[in-house]
Order: C-alpha cells, then structure tokens, then sequence
C-alpha cells in the first residue's frame, strides 16, 4: 500500500515536468510570433503608381499593368522617401525598366514573379538613404 503514494507522487511530478516543458516551449513560439508581428508592424507602406506597358516579347503585343507597394523599414524612413520628388520619380523608373525586360512567360510563372520581387528590392534599396525596401507586393497584377 506504502507503493502507490510514492508511484501516484512519480506520476503528478512527472507531469508538471512535461506540463512545463511544453509550456516553456509554447511560450517561447509565441514570442518568437510576436517579435516577427512587430517587425512587419514596423514596416510602413509605400506604393506606386500604377505601371502600365509593353512587355519583352517580339511574337506579340502583349502589355501589363501592374500596382507595386513596398514594405520599408523602419517607418519613420516612410516621409523623407515619400518628400523627395526625384527619388520617387528614380523608384518608379526602375521598376517599370525592370518590367520592360519580362517576358510573359516570366510574368506569369509564380518563380519569375518571385524573381520580379527580388530584382525590384535588389535594384531600389541602392537607392534609398534612409530605410530600405524589406518587402515588394504586387496586387492589380495584368498581364495580357
């Protein structure tokens, strides 16, 4: 009889110890949620004017419209790049150059759009003095 306290007092312990352990661990992701939340919180918003052109390819007349925003970090960089007229108008005309290049096969193969983002950010964050481009979103997305 003396046996069952001390296996039911094994088995409570034993318990709180894996209670724990998970918790820890659940706490640790949920702050690991949290820094990322706060970090895309800090991005501020920039888009641009919607780009309507021809695109690269010589078999046909194809053109695309397309609405690009960029995620710039940190957000109090958002103003000065938003003030400075010739950096916007700089902004502008390399994503519609880098627009011009794609074919329509790059344009709508989900890895050409991704490599579209990369190159956009790549091209625009030489530019920029104060924040960077952390992140390119495409949305009104035509390409016909």
């Amino acid at each position: 009889m003396k046996k069952y306290p001390l296996l039911i007092l094994s088995v409570v312990l034993l318990s709180l110890a894996v209670g724990t352990a998970c918790g820890g661990t659940e706490s640790a992701a949920e702050g690991e949620e949290g820094v990322a939340a706060a970090e895309d919180a800090a991005a501020a918003v920039l888009p641009l004017e919607t780009f309507l052109t021809n695109i690269n390819d010589p078999k046909s007349e194809k053109h695309a419209r397309v609405q690009v925003k960029l995620a710039i970090v940190p957000e109090e960089a958002l103003p000065s790049i938003q003030a400075d007229a010739l950096l916007m108008a700089r902004l502008h005309d390399r994503v519609l150059t880098l627009l011009t290049t794609k074919t329509y096969q790059q344009l709508n193969d989900p890895e050409g759009k991704e490599a579209f983002r990369d190159e956009i950010r790549e091209q625009l964050n030489p530019l920029l003095t104060t924040g960077k481009v952390k992140e390119v979103l495409l949305s009104d997305f035509v390409v016909e």
